[in-house]
């Protein structure tokens, strides 16, 4: 089985988020990517791991769009973006809680055949059992790597103040890793079960496991959790994820972790420097 692999659409970067979307306008940025300029076929599930964007009929819509014209099965996790209440409208409507709107995607994604939203939870598509949530960040980057600054959960949510927008527009939480403590038990529920673990959040804290560009930096604590205690004693083969907008590949006590993101259209070049990756798997599962 072919699974191809794309995290971080931002839908609402690339199309207005105040009209319907264009069938054109989305194979006119995605075309090229799943096709790769008409020299593949897609594969037989997309993997979105996160950051759909900031309006949940937006992202539907174009989850749909996908299923028409690319993939039978579309397997998501959410991202923080996809927690955002980007404007006052939608503050009101989720009733100043972003957990009201990850709820609602959720489900919104989880009425379609074939389209699934993980939360904890195990689909399996042909023999292949695909685990997921959205995952969060713990503070373990500054704690194992930056003793120095002697991490508390006051001093990083200070941090997290002022350098995440995660703090300013996911509301109803109050600490960086509210949201971690929510999501920890649906990893420990299903990592031992899955082939391809799927979280938002890059697992390892490992400055080597991140971007070149951004190793050795105090902001990576919003962008990773340890997980090698999961890896070291799970079945999966594979863990993808998203967040960072680089692609990151690397492995772990035999798993393959694999970021692929689409990113900004600034970040992309509207698509033109994006890559699927795809991996070949089949039932067979670790020893």
């Amino acid at each position: 089985m072919t699974i191809d692999i794309l995290s971080d659409l931002h839908f609402d970067y690339y199309f207005p988020s105040s009209s319907e979307l264009s069938e054109d306008a989305v194979k006119s940025i995605f075309d090229p990517i799943f096709f790769m300029n008409r020299t593949r076929e897609t594969g037989n599930v997309l993997i979105v791991a996160g950051d759909l964007g900031h309006y949940n009929k937006q992202n539907l819509e174009g989850l749909k769009i996908f299923q028409k014209h690319y993939y039978k099965h579309i397997i998501c996790v959410l991202g923080n973006h996809d927690y955002y209440l980007i404007n006052p409208d939608a503050q009101q409507f989720y009733e100043h809680d972003s957990l009201n709107r990850a709820k609602e995607m959720r489900e919104l994604i989880n009425s379609q055949e074939n389209m699934y939203c993980l939360d904890g939870n195990i689909v399996e598509i042909n023999g292949v059992k695909f685990g997921g949530c959205d995952s969060w960040y713990n503070g373990s980057y500054l704690i194992q790597n930056k003793p120095i600054f002697e991490p508390t959960t006051e001093s990083i949510n200070r941090l997290w103040k002022s350098i995440s927008n995660d703090s300013k527009y996911i509301f109803g939480v109050e600490n960086f890793d509210d949201i971690y403590k929510i999501e920890l038990p649906k990893i420990e529920a299903i990592y031992k079960e899955c082939d391809v673990m799927i979280t938002h959040i890059n697992p390892s804290v490992k400055d080597k496991h991140i971007a070149l560009s951004y190793r050795d930096q105090p902001s990576n604590t919003f962008f990773t959790f340890d997980a090698e205690s999961f890896m070291a004693t799970g079945n999966m083969k594979y863990w993808i994820f998203g967040h960072t907008h680089d692609r990151i590949e690397y492995e772990q006590y035999g798993v393959q972790c694999i970021c692929n993101p689409l990113g900004s259209p600034q970040e992309s070049y509207y698509g033109d420097d994006t890559i699927i990756r795809s991996i070949e798997l089949w039932c067979q599962r670790r020893s």
